[in-house]
């Protein structure tokens, strides 16, 4: 079909635009647009035209719009979203006056620098510690988590089962206690593993302890991805402070790692899945395959049953156009392919977009998307530098990127923190004079210096 050669032609384009204008490296912009084209490139046809097609669901999914248009549709929204992106980071680069030059020696000369660390910097961050052990110490008993915790990596029951668990004990009662666990607190555990690393903090175990207690919380989700994805951001945080490019056996490394971390998580959460080969097998699905099958989800049950909300998602739109808010879109994609209201299904951020606004959602969003993270690349690495404090924001924007390819773009800023990415980063180093540590003798500096507040 013709769709499929504007999808192929789109995605070489962004391959194109990806390897010319960003290359691979540990920024913002070329983590969103490299996930997206190995998640939804290739993949994504693999999926739609060969391994989709020989299971029951996918046939079920598809028979929720019986016009047959669903899966043409989704490959035009494919290519628009990744040409969108690309003329984001473009348009970016062109409204800050930032060349590709800029970008790629900024990038090149991060290796040579040492990582800045303020007084001002390790102080506040002991104190902050302090607090944060505290609290979170305080939470984790009241709520009985440790208890929680142990129960559901334990335990023989089903997948079923642990979704349950989940649903009733992951995480906290209180909204801003996981709000924070998910951008704030994480943040200031790289904070503090930055400066440990740099040796920079007096109070090395109580940093330590912060970082374990935000470990713990992670756990407490009662979830495999987000410790795994900790102790991942962990690592790229060792690597930050040397380099921010990719090389090829750092990458295999990493590769190896990520295999061996969410297959162990895998084996203790799913108990049904033993083996290596069914392990291998189970993440090849969850980590490939049911990106693509969410988003043909989303669109084969929008507009075909469920009619765009044009803004009724969001209460407080709904409350301008005098109009109801209605269930969150995930509830009810979920609910037209399962038959069962509980049941909930997320996608990368264009399906929420479509959902929302329909092609003007991919448009705009996609658009919204790379220019935002490339301006964060901007602020953090050209305009700032290697610092403690740059380094723990880009680990946080890493972790925005990843929930952004698998929810709302909305929920990406607020929940995964790329809202607060450079707030947070200012706010940890701008009011102090910077003591620079010279490993480099006679490396030339050619960062930006923070000014004294």
């Amino acid at each position: 079909m013709w769709t499929s050669l504007v999808f192929s032609i789109a995605v070489l384009l962004a391959a194109g635009f990806y390897i010319r204008r960003i290359g691979v490296n540990f920024t913002l912009s070329s983590l969103l647009l490299g996930l997206m084209l190995v998640l939804h490139g290739p993949l994504y046809l693999y999926y739609t035209r060969v391994w989709g097609p020989k299971t029951l669901f996918f046939q079920k999914i598809l028979s929720a719009a019986p016009g047959g248009e669903v899966i043409p549709t989704l490959d035009l929204a494919l290519a628009l979203s990744f040409c969108s992106v690309c003329i984001g980071i473009a348009l970016s680069d062109k409204v800050l006056e930032i060349s590709r030059q800029q970008m790629r020696d900024a990038i090149s000369n991060w290796n040579l620098q040492a990582v800045r660390v303020s007084k001002g910097f390790s102080e506040r961050l002991e104190i902050i510690a302090t607090i944060g052990v505290l609290v979170l110490g305080f939470f984790i008993l009241s709520e009985n988590s440790v208890t929680h915790v142990l129960t559901y990596f334990h335990t023989d029951a089903s997948e079923l089962e642990k979704i349950a668990m989940r649903r009733e004990f992951g995480g906290s009662r209180f909204y801003l206690l996981n709000l924070f666990n998910s951008n704030l607190f994480p943040f200031l555990a790289f904070c503090c593993f930055a400066a440990l690393r740099e040796r920079s903090i007096w109070l090395r175990p109580l940093a330590w302890a912060f970082i374990a207690v935000v470990l713990f919380e992670k756990a407490a989700t009662l979830s495999k991805a987000p410790l795994a994805i900790f102790i991942l951001q962990l690592m790229v945080i060792e690597y930050l402070r040397r380099s921010l490019q990719i090389r090829l056996a750092a990458a295999l490394g990493f590769i190896a790692v990520c295999v061996v971390l969410f297959g162990a998580m895998t084996a203790i959460a799913i108990r049904e899945v033993s083996g290596v080969g069914e392990t291998l097998d189970f993440l090849f699905y969850r980590v490939f395959m049911i990106v693509n099958e969410s988003l043909l989800e989303y669109f084969a049950a929008i507009p075909s049953v469920l009619p765009h909300s044009w803004g009724r998602q969001f209460s407080w739109l709904a409350n301008i156009l005098q109009s109801e808010s209605t269930p969150p879109t995930y509830l009810l994609v979920g609910a037209v392919h399962r038959g069962v209201m509980g049941s909930t299904t997320t996608a990368m951020f264009i399906a929420d977009a479509w959902a929302d606004f329909s092609w003007a959602g991919v448009l705009a969003l996609s658009l919204m998307a790379g220019f935002f993270v490339r301006w964060l690349d901007t602020e953090l690495i050209v305009k700032r530098g290697k610092t403690a404090a740059t380094i723990s924001g880009l680990a946080l924007g890493h972790s925005g990127v990843f929930i952004m390819l698998s929810t709302a773009l909305q929920t990406a800023m607020v929940t995964g923190g790329l809202i607060l990415v450079v707030p947070l980063t200012i706010a940890m180093s701008c009011a102090f004079k910077w003591r620079p540590i010279n490993r480099y003798p006679g490396s030339v500096d050619n960062m930006a210096s923070l000014k004294q507040a």
